[in-house]
């Protein structure tokens, strides 16, 4: 048996790369051409100076469906956030791969206090007795009921601002959400559309629980749990799965530019710089300007997208007087939006810890004209964990990246879903995977679930 059996995945996705190591898992022959660009992408993580960091925020989610065992082949991959159905599956995958760490619970920055989140978490203690109104009177039945944002119809084109206003009234609004949703995302939140607003990690809470959490009443929501690896580095689960897929000698990992990809009868043909590869069976995993350009389909028209700046440090623990794990600044005192504490998420203790800050480069210009954005956060990371030393601080390295965060505006959705039903006329046998698919499936979990199915299908 040779790699030229089995199915081509092309792409360096999560999705490919979790696709491949199940295939190959299962006796399948495997060839993994990864155009030249590192296996996982994003959540493959970054080494400096011997630490490894995950790009930001990077936690797991375990997901317990209503309906446990639910069949892969019913998996909607274009469908937004069906991956919970079949969280049990993916799971078990996660709990595979080695032992997780259930983090603390995420924290805000909100008026300069420190509370427990209420973006991701679930955390609406923290609104209790808030001076604000309770949100108005929105009947269930209602389409702009955030008990209906997945349906289709309203939510199709409804704002989030306008959601957000209707379900957790104005006055919560404007005080707790929109100064984060501008730090992360740049834009008003009336220029986003409701249905995708975990894109900028925001909330969107049916307005009777939050009418109960102003009153200081249980609401009956749990916190929503998070976790991370014992290592407190999620991109270690990405670099062993491709320790495995090299040690494999039925997977075929080839890290050389595709310079062709195209149908001939009953095979697909791969061409990279050294070689054609034929197969049956086809999967990718390329960003979609990638894949239009192999297909010569004509660029991509430039999307809307929000910037973000990365800064590494390493933080000696003992000047810490404000221990973090992970924190959503919301103040618009601070351009960095959020902090995450690595080890702490791990509850480890090394005497220097792995700390990462994400901001929006924007900002950091607009408030420290005549500092670096490393100097800038640096300073802003000193307040946030009230360091008592001056050396406490070990700069690494500060990442800016432009346009990284596509903006889920109906413009961004349409040309989304244009480029995925061209590249489906294009390639209409291929089993496409992550941003191939459309907008806001390329989560950790999205692509997870998505490589499970094509596992099963193929295997």
């Amino acid at each position: 048996m040779t790699p030229e059996d089995g199915p081509i995945l092309v792409g360096n996705n999560l999705a490919v790369v979790i696709a491949a190591h199940e295939l190959a898992k299962h006796g399948r022959a495997v060839t993994l051409l990864t155009d030249s660009r590192p296996l996982g992408g994003h959540f493959a993580g970054i080494t400096i100076d011997g630490d490894n960091f995950d790009m930001g925020m990077v936690l797991l989610e375990q997901h317990a469906p209503a309906c446990p065992g639910a069949d892969l082949r019913d998996f909607g991959p274009h469908i937004r956030n069906d991956w919970t159905r079949f969280g049990d599956r993916g799971s078990a995958w996660l709990e595979a791969q080695g032992a997780l760490v259930r983090t603390p619970t995420p924290q805000a920055l909100h008026d300069n206090e420190i509370v427990p989140d209420y973006l991701i978490a679930n955390r609406l203690d923290a609104f209790a007795n808030a001076p604000v109104s309770s949100p108005p009177t929105l009947d269930r039945d209602d389409a702009r009921h955030a008990a209906n944002k997945a349906l289709p119809g309203c939510y199709d084109s409804l704002s989030y601002g306008e959601a957000a206003r209707l379900n957790h009234g104005s006055e919560l609004h404007a005080r707790f959400i929109e100064p984060y949703a501008r730090k992360v995302l740049g834009v008003s939140s009336n220029d986003f559309l409701a249905r995708y607003h975990r894109a900028g990690w925001l909330p969107l809470y049916h307005p009777g629980t939050l009418s109960a959490a102003l009153r200081g009443e249980p609401v009956g929501l749990p916190e929503y749990p998070f976790y991370t690896t014992a290592c407190g580095f999620v991109g270690a689960i990405v670099r062993q799965i491709e320790a495995r897929l090299g040690a494999m000698p039925n997977v075929a990992v080839v890290n050389e530019p595709v310079v062709s990809l195209a149908r001939r009868e009953q095979s697909w043909e791969v061409g990279t710089a050294g070689r054609l590869w034929r197969s049956a069976d086809l999967v990718l995993g390329l960003p979609p300007e990638r894949c239009h350009a192999l297909l010569g389909l004509g660029p991509l028209a430039p999307a809307q997208a929000a910037s973000v700046t990365v800064f590494f440090t390493r933080v000696r623990a003992g000047a810490i007087k404000r221990p973090l794990g992970c924190l959503m600044v919301v103040d618009d005192d601070y351009a960095s939006y959020r902090v995450c504490d690595q080890d702490a998420l791990a509850g480890l203790t090394p005497e220097w810890r792995r700390v990462v800050v994400e901001a929006s480069p924007d900002r950091l210009a607009g408030r420290y004209p005549g500092l670096t954005p490393e100097a800038a956060l640096q300073s802003e990371l000193c307040n946030l964990m009230q360091l008592d030393a001056k050396d406490a601080i070990e700069p690494l390295r500060c990442i800016t990246a432009r346009n990284a965060l596509p903006l889920p505006t109906p413009e961004g959705i349409a040309a989304a879903m244009l480029a995925h039903e061209t590249v489906v006329t294009a390639l209409p046998d291929a089993r496409l995977t992550g941003s191939l698919l459309g907008y806001g499936v390329a989560s950790f979990n999205d692509q997870l679930i998505q490589a499970l199915k094509i596992a099963q299908e193929l295997a």
